[in-house]
């Protein structure tokens, strides 16, 4: 498909997507503490008290997928909950997470999730479909935290080269997502996207060198270094380039106070994530 033709999605296409707009899913969760052990183990942390540190409610609520409803790269496929769109690449690309009180560890807490808008927008790489999502999330009848969640679809791009070779030095003042915590971020988060585990997948159908490294967990990773413990905040942030298994990567946390700017910044230079906390 040619960049121009590509720009053009049919309108019963768009009005078919947007049409999701409205959509609504229920989920429940223990929240039990097995997750989050196994979450604080993969990132190194301790977990040694009652609460869930923020964003880290995202290793609950996520629902099985059955065979005949997964896609071609193991995502539940479209069409069932998010809209139809007529882009192959799908990438988590920005967040916001209000904290209005910290989630308890083990007690029962519901997700109600909403597809507020779908829009497509013309890219340099051709067209993009943006799919904001809002969940709002509860424990005894009390709202906790509110998030809003965009997704991005967009076409498959030309080759893109690695950073570093599998077995390089790492810069000094950096380091790289080893492959065994990309794969047991994906079994804890129960992602069953490709990129992340499937390095001819990567390759031969999405046209990364490597494998993908989540954009969820590397906004844990900055919340987690930006925050001071577990009051209410708001953290928001967005993907700006993509990060693989073998890309040196650095923290940057900016200066502490009731706002703060942090990113991570690759060895090229080039932002992979911004990031903005806000205590309330």
């Amino acid at each position: 498909m040619s960049t121009q033709a590509a720009k053009r999605i049919p309108d019963d296409v768009r009005r078919l997507c947007e049409s999701f707009i409205g959509r609504r899913r229920e989920a429940e969760d223990t929240l039990a503490p097995e997750a989050a052990e196994k979450l604080a183990v993969l990132l190194g942390q301790d977990l040694a008290q009652e609460f869930l540190p923020p964003t880290w409610h995202w290793v609950y609520f996520n629902r099985p997928v059955a065979l005949g409803d997964q896609g071609e790269d193991f995502h539940e496929r479209l069409g069932l909950f998010l809209p139809p769109a007529p882009l192959p690449r799908r990438m988590w690309a920005a967040g916001d997470v209000t904290v209005l009180q910290a989630l308890r560890i083990g007690l029962p807490a519901r997700r109600v999730s909403t597809i507020r808008d779908v829009a497509f927008k013309d890219g340099t790489t051709g067209p993009l479909c943006f799919v904001t999502v809002f969940h709002q999330i509860e424990q005894e009848g009390a709202p906790c935290v509110e998030e809003i969640q965009t997704i991005v679809y967009r076409d498959r791009g030309g080759k893109e080269e690695a950073l570093r070779a599998p077995g390089d030095p790492v810069p000094d003042g950096y380091f790289a997502h080893p492959e065994s915590q990309l794969f047991f971020y994906s079994a804890v988060t129960h992602n069953g996207h490709r990129i992340h585990w499937d390095r001819d997948f990567c390759r031969d159908i999405e046209g990364y060198p490597d494998l993908v490294v989540h954009g969820p967990m590397m906004a844990t990773e900055l919340c987690d270094a930006m925050r001071e413990g577990l009051g209410p905040l708001r953290f928001s942030y967005r993907a700006q380039a993509p990060v693989f298994a073998t890309t040196p990567v650095r923290l940057q946390l900016g200066v502490p106070g009731p706002e703060r700017h942090g990113q991570i910044e690759r060895s090229d230079g080039v932002v992979s994530m911004k990031a903005t906390l806000r205590r309330l």
